[in-house]
């Protein structure tokens, strides 16, 4: 449905290819998703759960939002990293 959020907690295979798309390397955390949520509006928004996983002892483990959005022509990009 345009304009509503759906959610799913399988991710499909073109999910993880518009996050790891977006998201790409950081050298601070390694995101995993583990749920996604969709609005279609002119091209998609997603919001993935991730797992952020330190890449260094001295940061901690968390929980993080990644909002995505996928245009309908170009490359998905993250609009924001929200951490929980």
């Amino acid at each position: 449905m345009p304009g509503g959020w759906s959610y799913q907690s399988d991710l499909t295979p073109y999910d993880l290819y518009v996050f790891y798309r977006a998201v790409g390397k950081h050298d601070d955390y390694f995101y995993v998703p583990v749920a996604v949520a969709k609005q279609i509006v002119n091209g998609t928004n997603y919001r993935f759960m991730c797992i952020a996983e330190p890449q260094s002892e001295n940061l901690n483990p968390h929980f993080a939002i990644i909002s995505i959005y996928q245009p309908l022509r170009g490359e998905p990009y993250v609009t924001s990293i929200l951490p929980l």
